[in-house]
């Protein structure tokens, strides 16, 4: 018997939308040839997802009213935004673009470079109106549009439910619960998380998450409204956590070395108990042997009021430049990519967590799939990675900031030197 279970969401329903919204010749060259239509994504060809992000632009190339075809390229994620703000500053931008919240967009947009898509959400009325829960105004500049959000994601802590069995340990519901589970697993000469120590972002997750389990959101209000420093007590805190965990052996031998596919592989070689990050390594992991053996939970809090409070965010968004001559063909490209068959694929094949409410056939979901949208589900508010809120700027060197100190820098010097940047450098 099959069971459904509620997925939460808010990106647009498009059935047969391979038409584009206003009129545009058909893109072919005067040799008949197909024009191409240039997008740039995060990610790797070892993400699950990118055999179906192939797919999708395969299947618009063969039936689209523009003749155009879409091609994709991929970076790492820090590689990515160093090559957009370089094709940003030399006009030289693919025709669609991955991006993050406003934040991270408004400098290009400020800078005329990023195409409102206002006029085409007001003719699909159906299309617009399906953007539940504000998602779309986290792509809003001065009431226009400049983004569309096809996913979501949030951080959490996989486990191997063997090694937990094995050293009769349970799923912490408290930071203390969390920290003894790992002094347990070091004692037994097991390690307890896989880091990749290599980029910043991991060990910037680390605090971030930490911090939100000491002071809920209403930190990350008041530094983006001149309230709180940087360099408070919180912050400090949540990156001391962070280095005592190193100092006790807690992350694997070469962590700092590590990149975030190698801190995969070695938790689901078994070498790990745990791995923190995001849900787009669900089906990664999720195919490797260890598989049917892995679940996974919410990193718990250190105060109890702060329960169910994950970084976590739209995902996957994408926006349109504005020197480019295909914005009709654009705009069909992303109502095709967001349209209920495609979200039902990137969910069932590739783990990752649509925006859009339907009805979800529990028997094609692994189990690890299954206990992802359950603890996705479970959240009451989701806190936007740092160098989304903040940008280029604060939300960057806060990811350095926090990766210095993995590396051995004071927590207090750092953040004070992040403090200091910030007022070097934002006005607010």
């Amino acid at each position: 018997m099959k069971k459904s279970i509620s997925v939460l969401l808010t990106i647009a329903m498009a059935g047969g939308l391979l038409a584009g919204c206003q009129s545009e010749k058909t893109a072919e060259s005067d040799s008949g040839e197909k024009e191409t239509l240039t997008v740039m994504c995060v990610g790797t060809e070892a993400d699950a997802n990118v055999d179906d992000y192939n797919a999708i632009a395969e299947e618009f190339s063969k039936n689209n009213e523009y003749g155009v075809e879409v091609k994709i390229d991929y970076y790492e994620n820090e590689q990515y935004k160093t090559k957009l703000t370089t094709l940003m500053a030399s006009n030289a931008v693919p025709d669609i673009f991955y991006t993050w919240e406003l934040s991270y967009l408004e400098p290009f947009v400020e800078g005329g470079k990023v195409a409102d898509i206002t006029s085409y959400l007001e003719e699909d009325e159906e299309w617009k109106n399906s953007f539940a829960g504000g998602t779309l105004e986290l792509l809003s500049y001065d009431g226009k549009y400049y983004g569309i959000p096809t996913q979501k994601t949030l951080c959490v802590v996989y486990y191997n439910k063997e090694i937990f069995e094995e050293n009769n340990v349970e799923v912490p519901t408290t930071f203390e619960e969390f920290l003894n589970v790992c002094e347990t697993l070091k004692n037994n000469g097991v390690t307890p998380i896989s880091l990749a120590g290599r980029e910043a972002y991991p060990s910037a997750q680390i605090v971030q998450q930490i911090a939100i389990g000491m002071a809920g959101s209403q930190l990350f209000d008041d530094i983006n409204d001149g309230k709180e420093k940087w360099n408070n007590e919180t912050f400090v805190k949540a990156a001391k956590e962070m280095t005592d965990m190193a100092d006790k052996g807690y992350f694997q031998e070469g962590y700092i070395g590590a990149n975030p596919d190698e801190a995969v592989n070695t938790f689901t070689n078994g070498q790990a108990a745990m791995l923190f990050t995001g849900v787009w390594e669900t089906d990664k992991i999720a195919q490797s042997d260890l598989g049917e053996n892995i679940s996974a939970f919410a990193l718990p809090p250190t105060d109890p009021q702060y329960e169910n409070i994950s970084i976590g965010s739209v995902d996957t968004s994408f926006a349109i430049a504005e020197n480019s001559e295909h914005k009709d063909a654009a705009i069909a490209f992303l109502k095709y990519w967001t349209s209920e068959e495609n979200e039902e694929t990137l969910l069932y094949n590739a783990g990752r967590i649509p925006e859009r409410e339907f009805e979800i056939d529990e028997t094609k979901l692994d189990s690890l799939t299954a206990d992802v949208l359950k603890v996705s589900n479970e959240q009451e508010n989701v806190i936007p990675w740092l160098d989304r809120q903040f940008a280029a700027g604060e939300g960057v060197e806060f990811n350095n900031t926090c990766v210095a100190v993995l590396g051995g820098e004071d927590p207090q010097t750092a953040f004070d030197a992040l403090q200091q940047f910030a007022e070097d450098n934002v006005e607010r």
